[in-house]
């Protein structure tokens, strides 16, 4: 049985998200007396990890089931795991999950014990954590417009270089991650991935924008195949509307491919599109953005430059 609930955001309040996180910890309570997931305690042990939740199609407490096939959850799958596994091992029956605001729309959730104890199963799966590596700050010319973001990904000296900017909550400036790798892809997941993690923390309102925008540039971080490669495999199931922004995007290729090869029209042929004095093709993608974002992404190719790079502003 799959259950909907869609509450106007004026309506949300914290007794309204428990409600639902306690539904969910009920079904996660039952699934662990039946053996059919395990506590998420040992879970963690695993390879489940923390990771922010792409906002699509709307937030989505998904049960401990979800979680466990696909190795990732936010705070509001997290949460309710635990809470259930707490009380379906009989270590504290009276635990639930609780949320606190932590941005203008945004909030966290957590597990209250029956003493009074808070419980973040989110730090125990490695939010605000990198597992490798050391940060080191740089101060960078500034990429994206105000108040937007931007991701690039190009070749440079035998790697990929990439790049994604969310901006402050305050409009002040933006927060830039960097990556290289041997892959475009794998170094355009991991800048990615850095914007995220750190634009969460400071609450920047396009961290949901940045996860389209990596879905619909690389389909999905675990295949190999994208705009730069296999052209955007299974994107449509992704992005809503994906199959018009999945068209959006071989059209744009292929005129770039005309124009990089001398021949064919020098108009793309996509509504919106454009080819640069610098030979660059841009397509706006209309049907990429997450619900509520009326902005569209614009996409960048360089045919003149390939293999790269590939700028999207979103």
């Amino acid at each position: 049985m799959r259950i909907r609930l869609a509450i106007p955001d004026h309506l949300v309040t914290p007794a309204a998200l428990e409600a639902a996180l306690e539904a969910t910890s009920l079904a996660n309570e039952q699934a662990i007396i039946r053996g059919e997931v395990p506590p998420l305690s040992d879970a963690i042990k695993h390879g489940v990890r923390w990771r922010p939740e792409p906002f699509l199609d709307g937030e989505h407490f998904d049960l401990a089931h979800q979680v466990l096939g696909r190795k990732w959850g936010d705070c509001d799958d997290l949460a309710p795991w635990l809470a259930g596994e707490l009380r379906a091992t009989g270590q504290d029956p009276g635990a639930v999950p609780r949320v606190y605001k932590t941005g203008k729309s945004r909030w966290h959730v957590v597990v209250q014990t029956s003493d009074g104890e808070i419980l973040d199963p989110s730090k125990w799966a490695g939010m605000g954590k990198r597992e490798t590596g050391s940060v080191h700050g740089i101060v960078a010319t500034p990429f994206a417009r105000v108040s937007g973001g931007a991701l690039c990904c190009g070749p440079s000296h035998g790697q990929w270089w990439a790049r994604c900017d969310v901006p402050w909550p305050d409009g002040s400036g933006h927060l830039a991650s960097h990556a290289r790798a041997r892959s475009p892809e794998r170094a355009l997941d991991n800048a990615v991935q850095g914007a995220i993690d750190c634009g969460a923390m400071i609450d920047s309102p396009l961290v949901d924008r940045a996860h389209a925008a990596r879905e619909f540039l690389l389909a999905h971080p675990d295949e190999v195949g994208s705009l730069f490669g296999g052209l955007l495999k299974g994107a449509a199931s992704f992005v809503p509307g994906g199959s018009a922004a999945l068209q959006a995007a071989k059209m744009a290729k292929s005129a770039a491919g005309k124009l990089m090869h001398g021949g064919g029209s020098k108009k793309p042929g996509v509504p919106g599109a454009e080819v640069h004095p610098s030979g660059a093709v841009s397509v706006p993608l209309e049907h990429a953005a997450p619900e509520g974002h009326d902005q569209h992404m614009m996409l960048y190719y360089h045919p003149d430059r390939a293999p790269g790079p590939v700028i999207m502003r979103f």
